[in-house]
């Protein structure tokens, strides 16, 4: 039910009004002031306000701009007995969507009125479309998991947050072992159901508050706020043992798994924690696989890819 917002002294025009649009359907809060018509803004949400200027304690065009400044997406009629063409003009800079004299016919206000609600409801359905697409765009396709975009977004702002306000930080990059062996000698198809269950157990062994990406083809990153280096590494073996333990599309798979952690005295940007964790990824690979590694104090400034341009394993 959309809901309006009418301020309006005068106490017959504003029965009238509320009448005939509680009968449309509409749910009417009504002011007589400017002061009034605030408190009713701040107990609850509006649609479409519907506006008189000549109010007891100040012109509504003022109050037509508050509103607009904290509502950008509401719909503001003017509804006054000042209706000169430069009182219109005024109206509009003030932020009011359409400016109505109160000579107008009742049925006219009322065909303005649901005119403004839909394109209330026009705006409304276009934002959370548009809020799906965002999500989308963020969310890997195969896995339904954030994807390389959203991890980098996420990542510069937790890292900021942990360099800023020294707290701990712990990131953990995760490959699949052996993944071109799944690919060549089961297809695809296994492979990317392999990646699939990964990323489940990933994401069942996670916190709210953490957070899990594919960040190339066999390759995913986890970030844990609030997380020192030794929760991490034990996060990190129940992950690894996790995904060990049973078997995926008909067979045992493995992940090697590199931890690095900030606030850390070799570590003082976002591109050196992601060198020290892909580094301690890349010894747990050569040590074996199927194993976790911490990151080396004298690794943590060692050259590695860009974490915009990784290798995949």
């Amino acid at each position: 039910m959309p809901h309006i917002l009418l301020v309006e002294d005068d106490t017959n025009l504003s029965l009238m009004l509320t009448r005939q649009l509680q009968r449309a359907g509409y749910s009417v809060r009504h002011a007589n002031s400017m002061a009034a018509a605030r408190e009713l803004v701040r107990e609850g949400t509006w649609e479409l306000a519907l506006l008189d200027r000549g109010l007891p304690d100040g012109d509504g065009l003022d109050l037509c701009r508050e509103l607009r400044a904290s509502s950008p997406h509401g719909y503001i009629l003017m509804f006054t007995g000042m209706s000169s063409d430069e009182n219109r003009l005024e109206g509009f800079e003030y932020g009011a969507d359409d400016y109505v004299s109160k000579d107008v016919r009742l049925d006219e206000v009322l065909a303005r009125i649901r005119a403004g609600v839909r394109i209330v409801g026009l705006q409304s359905r276009l934002i959370e479309t548009n809020k799906r697409l965002e999500e989308l765009s963020l969310t890997d396709a195969l896995t339904n998991i954030g994807n390389r975009r959203a991890f980098d977004n996420r990542f510069a702002l937790l890292f900021e947050h942990a360099r800023r306000y020294e707290r701990p930080l712990s990131l953990v990059l995760v490959d699949v072992d052996r993944f071109k062996s799944i690919n060549d000698q089961r297809g695809h198809s296994s492979g990317d159901e392999v990646l699939r269950s990964v990323a489940k157990r990933i994401a069942a062994g996670t916190r709210q508050t953490d957070f899990a990406a594919r960040i190339g083809g066999e390759e995913f990153g986890i970030l844990l706020p609030e997380t020192p280096l030794f929760e991490a590494m034990q996060f990190c073996e129940k992950i690894r043992a996790s995904i060990a333990a049973e078997p995926m599309d008909g067979f045992r798979v493995t992940v090697s798994l590199g931890v690095a952690n900030v606030p850390h005295s070799l570590v003082p940007t976002q591109q050196e924690l992601y060198t020290a964790a892909d580094a301690a990824l890349y010894r747990a690979k050569a040590n074996g696989r199927n194993r976790v590694e911490m990151e080396r104090r004298r690794e943590c400034r060692k050259e590695y890819a860009s974490p915009m341009q990784l290798t995949v394993r």
